[in-house]
């Protein structure tokens, strides 16, 4: 016979259940459709127990967000020390596609959710706060590879992790309309170019000439 849960306890089981279902209804319709009723029925509750826990909708899917960012973080302990000493700006991107794929939908669901909070500037703020935590580990990462490759970077570690977290939601994306597009093993390659294809043009004869 199990032994008796406190009330502690059945308040965290009962939450954790309620946030897998809310996965489920939310991976299964979208944010727009999901709705605190379904999620409820989704996981044998009642519409009470769901809003004694949560007061929305949003509510409920940044406390999603948050346990899959903290969950996510500690599952890549391991591959981020393997990244930090042998790795590559491609092998990071390789890390979120398993995220992806172990979770079909997710990133798009998520960006779902940020087209909606930004027309709404307190949930904006609160998405904002849980992303944060994305890219302050992924910061750390690019440091420690910069630092150990004896790389000065020419532009905060910070402003290449939002780069790098800009150009997965775009590839998950375009992806969407084309499954074949942008091969995540030519991701080093593909930024090599693009890089130089940004870099200042050469000046030309003539403005040498000019300028001597």
């Amino acid at each position: 016979m199990s032994p008796r849960l406190s009330r502690a306890e059945q308040n965290d089981r009962n939450r954790s259940l309620l946030l897998s279902a809310a996965l489920r209804v939310f991976l299964a319709r979208g944010y727009h459709a999901a709705s605190l009723e379904l999620i409820a029925d989704e996981a044998g509750f009642s519409k009470g127990a769901v809003y004694s826990r949560f007061e929305s909708k949003a509510d409920m899917f940044l406390a999603l967000l948050t346990e899959r960012i903290a969950a996510r973080a500690e599952r890549n302990a391991s591959a981020v020390a393997e990244l930090t000493s042998s790795g590559t700006v491609a092998g990071l991107i390789e890390l979120a596609w398993r995220a992806e794929r172990g979770t079909p939908g997710w990133r798009l669901l998520v960006t779902e959710f940020r087209v909606l909070a930004a027309r709404d500037p307190e949930l904006n703020r609160r998405y904002a706060e849980a992303h944060a935590a994305t890219v302050d580990a992924v910061t750390g990462i690019l440091s420690a590879m910069a630092k150990r490759d004896g790389i000065s970077l020419a532009v905060p570690a910070r402003r290449l992790a939002e780069l790098l977290l800009a150009m997965e939601t775009g590839i998950a994306l375009e992806q969407l309309a084309n499954p074949d597009a942008i091969d995540i093993r030519q991701a080093g390659v593909a930024l090599r170019q693009l890089a130089e294809l940004l870099a200042p043009a050469p000046a030309t004869v003539t403005e040498e000439v000019r300028q001597s």
